[in-house]
């Protein structure tokens, strides 16, 4: 039910989406308006989250959009048609999504996504500094109760690089490792939020 793609070839676009991402966290980074990270709302700490209401895939600019269409929508209806056997209609869907970038010990606390309607969630990752591991890494736990048998809790670790696209269903709890050290680790992420049906009469 996790689902990665590696997407090899994007070396430019991924270098335009961190320019774009840096510049924004560059003029936005001690800004409670514009950086969701000093909300005290989510659990990103440190570094900078674009706000609520930028939805970052519906951005104007070129690199954006390539992303929104080579690399996220594809891979949302891959998802879909096999995490839902052909029962869910990629295209009545909408996209929440936000940009992060996180620097040395800026880490995400354990969280999920409980929006109402919310069929998956997906990171698209831009750059990713190489750490030793578990620095950086996303860590999911198993939200079966069984997973917590006798006290163990069993959990699936991933560690991404640079053109890795990870979908996951929106409520297995997540959370990402601060790493030390120079670089900074520039990420999408998105929500794929169900349609509500027309009711025709």
């Amino acid at each position: 039910t996790v689902m990665v793609s590696h997407h090899g070839g994007l070396d430019d676009l991924n270098r335009e989406l961190f320019a774009l991402i840096r510049n924004l966290r560059d003029k936005h980074l001690d800004d409670k308006q514009e950086n969701e990270a000093l909300s005290g709302n989510i659990t990103t700490y440190g570094g900078y989250q674009t706000s609520k209401k930028m939805m970052f895939l519906n951005r104007p600019e070129a690199a954006v959009q390539s992303l929104r269409e080579q690399v996220v929508l594809p891979g949302i209806a891959r998802y879909l048609e096999k995490a839902y056997e052909g029962h869910v209609d990629a295209k009545r869907t909408r996209l929440v999504s936000w940009a992060n970038i996180l620097s040395e010990g800026d880490w995400q606390a354990p969280h999920m996504h409980p929006t109402p309607g919310n069929l998956a969630s997906g990171v698209y990752y831009i750059d990713v500094p190489e750490k030793p591991q578990p620095e950086g890494c996303i860590e999911f736990i198993c939200p079966h109760p069984v997973a917590h048998h006798h006290g163990i809790s069993l959990t699936r670790r991933i560690y991404p690089k640079t053109g890795d696209l990870i979908l996951f269903p929106s409520y297995y709890i997540h959370y990402v490792y601060p790493f030390r050290g120079e670089g900074d680790r520039a990420i999408v992420a998105f929500d794929v939020i169900k349609q509500a049906m027309e009711l025709v009469f």
